[in-house]
């Protein structure tokens, strides 16, 4: 099934305001995959360089600004004429539902909640999946903040 959410978390309280039961919710659905398009950055991309400041802000820790990658930003040419940008790719975040989790569904707990345990159980959210594309080179921070919302 298709909802609109923006987290795999906020799926789960969108179901209990449709009207379908916590237990239900618990017993019935087993991973939840949320999905943002990027635009994916051409072979004609450039090196940024973007300040370590502004790289901490839009979630990157200390650790992965180790200097072992460069991050990429459009430049323009006939191939992507010249947008910088040639096709999408995906960010995503699974969600399997846990016991725990399940537990939360079941307690009347929220979304925050739910992120909360994903996060522990380790689930990326969002963001973090679309900065692992920068630090890829896939795609540029601008498109990750852009189709994230933190």
């Amino acid at each position: 099934s298709t909802l609109h959410t923006n987290d795999a978390p906020s799926t789960l309280e969108r179901l209990k305001n449709m009207g379908v039961a916590p237990f239900n919710i618990a017993s019935s659905v087993i991973m939840i995959t949320a999905q943002r398009l990027a635009r994916r950055l051409c072979t004609c991309k450039k090196p940024m360089d973007i300040p370590i400041e502004a790289l901490l802000q839009a979630g990157f820790h200390e650790e992965d600004l180790d200097g072992s990658w460069q991050p990429y930003g459009p430049v323009g040419c006939e191939r992507c004429k010249g947008s910088g940008y040639k096709g999408r790719v995906g960010i995503y975040q699974v969600m399997p539902v846990s016991e725990e989790i399940a537990h939360i569904i079941m307690t009347n707990g929220n979304s925050m909640d739910i992120a909360a345990q994903a996060e522990r159980e380790g689930v990326k959210d969002l963001r973090k999946s679309g900065l692992l594309k920068v630090r890829q080179g896939v795609t540029s921070l601008e498109e990750v903040l852009a189709s994230t919302n933190e």
